[in-house]
C-alpha cells in the first residue's frame, strides 16, 4: 500500500469513527465505599451530577468500544434519573442509570397499586425509595380500583423540604409487570411572576395528524399550582387544563398544592403542532367552592 493510499484509509477511518461519535475508553472504578445518594435535601439537588461515573458503570456496563452519551470518558459524574446511550456505528441501546437505587420492575397487582403501600413500592423501581421521608398526596388510576383491568397512572408525593415527586406507572403488557419513571419539582414558594404563573405540567406524547394538527396528547405529571406571586396556592382544589385555543379540557385533583395530573385528550380544535414550538397549555385554578385562585400558562 503506498503513502497516500494508506493517508486515504486513515482519513476515512478517523472520519467514521467521529461520525459515530467514538471518544476515548470509559473508566472502570471501584465505587466510593459508603457511597449513598441523600434524596431529602433542600434545593434543585436532583439537577446536580451526583452519581458517580463509577456507580453508573456499575448499573449500565458500556460494551467494549462503544462512546456513550453523556460522555463517560470525560464526566466523572451524571445528574440522577438520567439515562445513558451507548452507541457504535448504527447499534445503540439507552439504559437508565436510577437515583439511590438501580430501576427496578414489580408484578402487576391492581389492588396493591391502590393503596398507598403498593404505590410507594411500586414508585420506588424507579430507583427513588419512597421511604417514610415522602408524604404521600394522592394518585389516578386507569380503569376502577380492584378491577382486574385497573392500573395507577400518576402517583405524588412531597417531602419536607418541599420536593415534589410526580411518580408516572409503567405497564408492561408482556411481562405483567409495573414499573415507575420519577419527575422531580419545587413546592415551595417561588418568585412572584407578574407575566404569569407556569402550568405544573407540560403536554406529552403529541400524535400529529395528517394535517399537521394536534390529534391527540397526553398530560402526565405533578407539580405545584401559584398564583402570580409565586406561592403556592394551598387551598386550591381542582386544576382545570388544555390546550391554549381549544374547548377540551380535563379536570384534575389538588392537594396540598399539589395537582395531580393524568389525562389522555383528543383536542377539537385545529391546533398546529410544529415539534420545535410546542402547543402551550392554559389552565384554572378552583378551591373547593368553585372560586376562581389563578390562571396558569406554560
Amino acid at each position: 500500500m503506498n503513502r497516500r493510499l494508506l493517508r486515504v484509509v486513515v482519513a476515512s477511518v478517523l472520519s467514521a469513527l467521529l461520525a459515530t461519535g467514538c471518544s476515548g475508553p470509559i473508566p472502570r472504578e471501584p465505587v466510593p465505599e459508603g457511597w449513598a445518594l441523600n434524596v431529602h435535601q433542600p434545593g434543585e439537588w436532583w439537577t446536580q451530577p451526583l452519581i458517580p461515573r463509577s456507580v453508573v458503570v456499575q448499573r449500565c456496563p458500556p460494551p467494549a468500544g462503544w462512546s456513550s452519551e453523556p460522555d463517560l470518558s470525560r464526566m466523572e459524574a451524571l445528574p440522577p434519573g438520567i439515562d445513558v446511550n451507548y452507541s457504535f456505528w448504527n447499534d445503540d441501546y439507552h439504559c437508565l442509570i436510577g437515583w439511590a437505587q438501580p430501576v427496578g420492575e414489580v408484578p402487576n397487582d391492581p389492588v396493591d397499586g391502590a393503596t398507598e403501600a403498593g404505590l410507594r413500592r411500586i414508585c420506588s423501581t424507579s430507583g427513588l425509595p419512597m421511604d417514610a421521608g415522602w408524604r404521600f398526596l394522592g394518585h389516578s388510576l386507569t380503569g376502577r380500583p380492584h378491577d382486574r383491568s385497573a392500573r395507577p397512572a400518576t402517583a405524588a408525593f412531597i417531602d419536607e423540604h418541599g420536593t415534589v415527586v410526580g411518580c408516572l406507572v409503567g405497564y408492561d403488557s408482556l411481562n405483567e409487570t409495573l414499573s415507575a419513571s420519577v419527575e422531580l419539582s419545587v413546592g415551595a414558594d417561588l418568585p412572584a411572576t407578574p407575566s404569569g404563573a407556569a402550568c405544573p405540567v407540560k403536554p406529552r406524547d403529541l400524535a400529529r395528524s395528517s394535517a399537521g394538527t394536534v390529534e391527540e396528547y397526553r398530560l402526565r405529571g405533578a407539580g405545584a399550582v401559584r398564583g402570580t406571586d409565586g406561592r403556592v396556592l394551598a387551598s386550591a382544589a381542582t386544576l382545570r387544563i388544555g390546550l391554549a385555543g381549544d374547548s377540551v379540557t380535563t379536570e384534575h385533583p389538588v392537594v396540598d398544592g399539589v395537582a395531580i395530573v393524568d389525562a389522555s385528550v383528543q383536542p377539537t380544535a385545529s391546533i398546529p403542532l410544529d415539534w420545535d414550538n410546542l402547543p402551550a397549555l392554559e389552565g384554572q385554578i378552583y378551591d373547593a367552592a368553585g372560586n376562581l385562585l389563578g390562571n396558569c400558562r406554560s
